[in-house]
């Protein structure tokens, strides 16, 4: 453990309640409404001053909250998403967290296992592995524990176990070989975290806006004090006239609004199970006008479910439970409970279909 760290992927250091009060000024219509309300303290404008820094304030303070609370549903998802794996030390099995297990450890696997760690298979019963996080094929790959070439590509490694790949059918016993980082998942995320990603699309608008309105300002404060100046208004008159023009011209409530529509749409899709991390997120995704993803193994689990039945009487019935274990409640759409024969005959119905669902997969 000393050696080689514990058993967890590399992530980027979740933010602090700080780093997460500054990003909310990290936005150059911020900067210019900042500029605005000290030129307004040094004009002793107080009260422009004061709704200028009201409205940074509110800002920040509605774009920490979302922020926050969004940081830590991740890190709650986090712990609820932890593995336990059974390991064999000093002649005793014990069942511990993944984060505990080291190179070396022998790990016992079965069907609905997830691997903890690259493993190399020392015994194996009958072993399916769904690899499809690392090849992309949702076929589950056949496990032996022969010896191979050292020069093996990794999708071709038989005698291999993955991190974060599943068992469907079988058991093995495997050694870690690799754990964390060192892993194939892990280099995978390794290059994830440090690769830096591009800035949201609705700051780069946000850029673009305030470069414009900061030209179109200083344009026309401008063509104003030169206008005034030809016309024999004292220089100091012209240049407190050049300021007011300025901060009048800023549009000091688009970053609350702005917040404020990004906040209510997070809300929405928090009620949806949709963690929302950075409030720009939400606009760069409902840009978006493409998504390209692999579907089985990342949006679907590759066991089809039946969920609803239909009976030649037109009876419809709603059929609870997941995947090919026969677990789960038959009842019917309109609320009235199926009778003896009905439930025998589609408990039949659904083993069944779930029976030959799995072999399809086998």
């Amino acid at each position: 453990m000393q050696e080689y760290g514990k058993n967890i992927l590399p992530t980027k250091k979740p933010p602090g309640i700080t780093e997460i009060i500054l990003h909310q000024f990290k936005s150059p219509l911020i900067y210019i409404l900042i500029i605005a309300g000290v030129i307004s303290v040094l004009l002793d404008d107080l009260r422009d001053a004061g709704f200028i820094f009201l409205v940074v304030v509110i800002n920040a303070v509605i774009g920490t909250i979302q922020e926050w609370k969004a940081e830590k549903s991740a890190s709650q998802l986090q712990t609820i998403l932890k593995i336990m794996s059974r390991v064999r030390r000093e002649g005793a099995e014990l069942k511990i967290s993944a984060e505990e297990i080291v190179p070396g450890d022998v790990v016992l696997i079965e069907s609905g296992s997830r691997i903890p760690a690259d493993l190399r298979i020392l015994y194996v019963s009958n072993l399916t592995i769904d690899e499809s996080l690392l090849t992309g094929e949702s076929a589950a790959v056949e496990k032996t524990a022969n010896v191979l070439k050292e020069n093996t590509p990794s999708s071709d490694r038989h005698n291999m176990a993955y991190a974060g790949s599943t068992v469907i059918t079988g058991r093995a016993c495997g050694v870690v070989t690799a754990t964390g980082s060192r892993t194939e998942v892990g280099m995978i995320a390794r290059a994830v975290t440090e690769t830096e990603s591009a800035k949201p699309l609705l700051l780069l608008r946000m850029e673009d806006f305030s470069q414009k309105i900061g030209i179109a300002v200083v344009a026309a404060s401008g063509v104003m004090s030169a206008v005034a100046l030809l016309q024999g208004i004292a220089p100091v008159e012209v240049f407190f006239l050049a300021i007011a023009l300025i901060v009048s011209a800023i549009p000091e409530g688009l970053p609350v609004a702005v917040t404020v529509a990004l906040s209510i749409a997070s809300t929405r899709m928090a009620k949806r199970n949709v963690i929302v991390r950075s409030l720009s997120a939400v606009e760069s995704l409902g840009s978006c006008t493409t998504i390209a993803t692999d579907k089985t193994g990342t949006l679907t689990v590759n066991q089809q479910t039946a969920k609803i039945v239909v009976l030649p009487s037109g009876s419809y019935f709603e059929i609870s439970g997941e995947g090919y274990l026969p677990v789960g409640e038959i009842k019917r759409i309109d609320g009235v409970s199926p009778d003896t024969e009905e439930l025998k005959g589609l408990q039949k119905l659904v083993l069944v279909s779930r029976k030959f669902n799995s072999l399809l997969t086998l």
